[in-house]
């Protein structure tokens, strides 16, 4: 992990300092949070924060996916000790001023990639790398009160990754309306990591259980939604998660 600076350090040439400081190049080149590049990493940055995520190391752009959030979870019968997460931005202002006063159209990018490392390289597989995707939306329109460090004004769309690959396959780019009909977790800020952990609910129990719940849901789904239909559900998942010795752990255990 890459140690992070104070911003004090000096810039200098030939041994001597020149007047300025680490501090002052990020003022000058990170203040302007509407631009497009800054907002995707300060999204990533906010993002890790409400999940929790050390952030004492630097940010890293050449991960397969943007956030690593530690938590035990099942996916398809594998456990799994992290949720990969994808996060996009989007904002109606931009740092230029469109003309007309006209705002930008939400378009937030999709696109399935080839994973890379510094050992292998870019692998030949295209997918899309995460298990969710965080979209994150800066909704204020209106330039002069615009502010992204008041996280008031940022909307949260949750996806789990698979409902993207089966209802959008290799498409490059989504809409804020398409996004919408893929029924996501829309939250504020402080309900981003729950949304986060309730969306892998959508991962079902493998196995024999799975076949059995999967069955249970087709027929219930043709029946009145009843609070003794969603007891047995939770119980199903009980039995589940006490037969692979999952719950109980720190930190939660969704399927």
């Amino acid at each position: 992990m890459t140690k992070q600076c104070t911003g004090d350090e000096l810039i200098v040439f030939d041994d001597m300092p020149i007047g300025k400081s680490l501090s002052d190049y990020w003022r000058w080149n990170a203040s302007d949070l509407l631009n497009n590049t800054l907002r995707g990493s300060y999204c990533e940055f906010i993002v890790s924060a409400a999940l929790g995520v050390d952030l004492s190391g630097t940010n890293d752009d050449w991960t397969p996916y943007d956030i690593s959030f530690p938590y035990n979870w099942v996916c398809n019968g594998e456990a799994r000790d992290e949720v990969r997460i994808e996060v996009k931005s989007c904002a109606y202002l931009q740092a230029w001023r469109q003309g007309d006063g006209r705002l930008s159209n939400i378009q937030f990018s999709i696109r399935p990639t080839r994973a890379w490392d510094s050992i292998s390289g870019y692998a030949e597989e295209v997918k899309r790398q995460s298990d969710v995707y965080v979209f994150c939306l800066y909704t204020e329109t209106v330039r002069e009160r615009a502010d992204p460090l008041v996280l008031d004004g940022w909307d949260f769309y949750i996806v789990p990754t698979h409902i993207l690959d089966e209802q959008c396959g290799p498409q490059k780019t989504i809409s804020l309306t398409m996004l919408k009909k893929l029924d996501p977790y829309l939250v504020q800020y402080d309900s981003l990591r729950d949304a986060v952990v309730d969306s892998l609910n959508v991962y079902p129990p493998p196995d024999i259980l799975h076949s059995f719940y999967h069955s249970f849901l087709c027929i219930t789904e043709k029946q009145p939604r009843t609070t003794h239909g969603a007891a047995f559900s939770s119980a199903i998942i009980i039995f589940w998660r006490f037969r692979n010795g999952l719950c109980g752990e720190e930190g939660g255990t969704t399927l």
